[in-house]
């Protein structure tokens, strides 16, 4: 059905016996004076005081109806009498002997109490003129009016739901015709039409129309919008919110989408049966949403309602088993063999049952490793760095490897409880040497004296390079070969291995700065296999080149140990000069090892050393 429909009539005739079932017939005694009770004019257009109106035998006009508030009343055949023929419904009006729908077509008239009623653009009406005493109101096509006459004569008329013709006097329906409801067809402009629509309001092509001329036409009320939905129950266009007929959860109910797609109708409440609502219906929760879990020794995944399972991994079960961590679980290799026994932490274990090893077991000595579910005497200790002979080693578990095969003017070193390292020999086997402060010939491991000639400790002195006893020596690390620049923020420096304990008293390092500097004087000690600063220095507002002074400085440095003494320099970058490999490796307290250029951390990796170059440094110690 288009919506290009044209106006409908506005004398919506017979609609109120389409929508509501008839009341009771019930006699009524004739009012006293007049029909109506009203001067003989009919409440409802229908009967009067005109032509063919009651004589003095009859109390009525036979055939004639009239509207009583809701109760639609006839005059017997006779005349004698009014019965009450139907009871409108509180949603209809009883208009023109006939029960009819509140909404009217927009912009027509129609009869009612014997007045003209003017319907509004929203179905909506006003009252307007009031008939006098003996006309009738008169509704043709569109409009209506006050007339003598209650019909035209002759011409096709509705009696209800009964086509007919209007009187030749035009005092009413002519009794007898054709009863349209038994075709079940209904009644307009005197002729029985099709019923296309049974209430005031209704949806077609998603907009709102009317149901006029008595239920045989609609008319376009509101025109809905995109995203709007025509709600027949409320007569009017509402924003769509939904598909009609489409569930959903709102928490834990169950909720419809109305028939018109405005509106969510609630429905039952799944937490009733101790369920949740998932998509629109109830269901049982099995498992802790979202998380995953072990089950029959697989693995499963739970969906984010809780109420499916899905088996995720099927673990083997002669290797693996289904591990949970948090709300993840896996299938995970099996540790060992249920009922093997093997080596785990040094211990003697056995296998679980469920593949894996227990916490305790059977533990071998300090001095013992577990091999092949035995405990064995250690050759070396594990995973650390150590000498045999001269050259170096690793202990791969329990293994030694050859790791460093030293050069000839080296040999092997023990650096820290971990680390051994070739380094250069502390003296030059069978010549003359300063170790420990002392002077003599140095022995055949070139790590010793085999005699000493010169106790310079005991005078309370220390040796020097040129291997005479003094108070202090001051010991220059290289030659300017070369000059490289560095940024700022930089720790530069010489690492040595020292062998003779002194008293660091004083730092000098050739530098060009182009402008006031900051300069922090550091100490590093390895311990293990990192290098850690253990005293500092801070001198602000360094200008100028050459050899730049720490100032008096005070830390012991220890025979055994690896130290790097260097600068950081800050405020800008700097330019350090360098000696390039081969370099003076001697030095009076102990050996060369390398330069270190890094950037400046509170400690970093001892191997981070280039033993291609040194810095330009001077180094004052005394003993301590």
């Amino acid at each position: 059905m288009g919506k290009s429909i044209g106006r409908s009539v506005g004398a919506i005739f017979g609609l109120g016996l389409l929508l509501a079932a008839c009341g009771g017939t019930k006699s009524e005694p004739t009012p006293g004076d007049s029909v109506g009770g009203s001067g003989g004019r009919d409440d409802g257009g229908n009967g009067g005081s005109s032509a063919g109106g009651p004589s003095a035998t009859h109390s009525c006009t036979p055939g004639t109806k009239r509207c009583d508030g809701l109760n639609l009343k006839a005059c017997d055949d006779a005349g004698a009498r009014e019965v009450t023929v139907q009871t409108c419904l509180s949603s209809q009006v009883c208009a023109n002997g006939a029960c009819v729908g509140s909404a009217c077509a927009p912009n027509t008239q129609f009869c009612k109490d014997g007045a003209v009623w003017q319907c509004d653009d929203s179905g909506g009406s006003t009252r307007g003129e009031q008939c006098a005493i003996g006309l009738f109101c008169r509704v043709d096509g569109d409009s209506a009016s006050c007339s003598t006459q209650a019909c035209t004569a002759n011409q096709p008329v509705c009696d209800g739901e009964v086509a007919t013709t209007c009187k030749s006097d035009g005092s009413g329906p002519t009794s007898g015709g054709v009863d349209c409801s038994s075709t079940k067809q209904a009644c307009f402009a005197g002729q029985c039409r099709d019923v296309k629509c049974s209430n005031g309001k209704l949806c077609d092509h998603g907009d709102v129309y009317l149901c006029s001329h008595n239920g045989t036409d609609i008319s376009l009320l509101t025109d809905c919008n995109t995203g709007e939905v025509c709600d027949a129950a409320a007569g009017a266009c509402r924003a769509k919110i939904c598909d009609p007929g489409k569930v959903s959860c709102d928490g834990s109910r169950v909720q419809t989408c109305n028939e018109f797609g405005s509106a969510w109708l609630p429905s039952s409440d799944c937490a009733t049966d101790g369920k949740i609502c998932v998509n629109g219906g109830c269901r049982k929760q099995i498992c802790a949403a979202s998380r995953s879990y072990c089950q029959d020794g697989s693995a499963y995944s739970c969906d984010s309602s809780g109420t499916t399972t899905t088996l995720t991994q099927t673990c083997n079960a002669q290797s693996e088993r289904c591990i949970a961590y948090g709300s993840y679980a896996s299938c995970k290799a099996n540790e060992c063999h249920a009922g093997d026994t093997l080596c785990s932490d040094n211990m003697i274990k056995v296998c679980n049952a469920d593949g894996t090893l227990p916490a305790t077991g059977t533990a071998c000595a300090d001095n013992q490793f577990c091999e092949n579910a035995q405990c064995k005497a250690q050759l070396c200790v594990p995973y650390t760095y150590f000498c045999s002979g001269k050259d170096v080693y690793y202990c791969d578990f329990n293994s030694p490897v050859l790791s460093q095969p030293c050069d000839a003017d080296t040999a092997c070193k023990v650096l820290g409880s971990s680390g051994a390292a070739c380094a250069p020999l502390a003296c030059s086997p069978s010549s003359s040497a300063c170790l420990g402060n002392q002077i003599g010939t140095c022995a055949a491991d070139g790590h010793s004296l085999s005699q000493v000639t010169n106790d310079c400790a005991a005078a309370t002195s220390v040796c020097t390079t040129d291997l005479q006893c003094a108070k202090s020596a001051t010991d220059t690390l290289g030659v300017a070969e070369n000059v490289e620049p560095f940024a700022a923020s930089y720790v530069v420096g010489d690492v040595i291995d020292v062998d003779s304990t002194r008293k660091l008293t004083e730092l000098q390092t050739q530098l060009v700065l182009a402008g006031s500097r900051e300069l922090r004087w550091i100490v590093y000690e390895l311990s293990g296999q990192t290098f850690v600063a253990k005293v500092d220095k801070l001198v602000s507002n360094v200008t100028g080149s050459g050899f730049i002074s720490s100032g008096p400085f005070s830390y012991t440095l220890t025979a055994g140990k690896r130290y790097l003494l260097g600068v950081v320099v800050t405020g800008g970058d700097a330019v350090d000069y360098v000696d390039t490999w081969p370099y003076p490796s001697k030095v009076s307290f102990g050996s060369l090892i390398g330069r270190v250029l890094n950037y400046y951390p509170g400690s970093f990796d001892g191997s981070y050393i280039d033993t291609n170059y040194i810095s330009l440094m001077k180094v004052t110690t005394e003993l301590p």
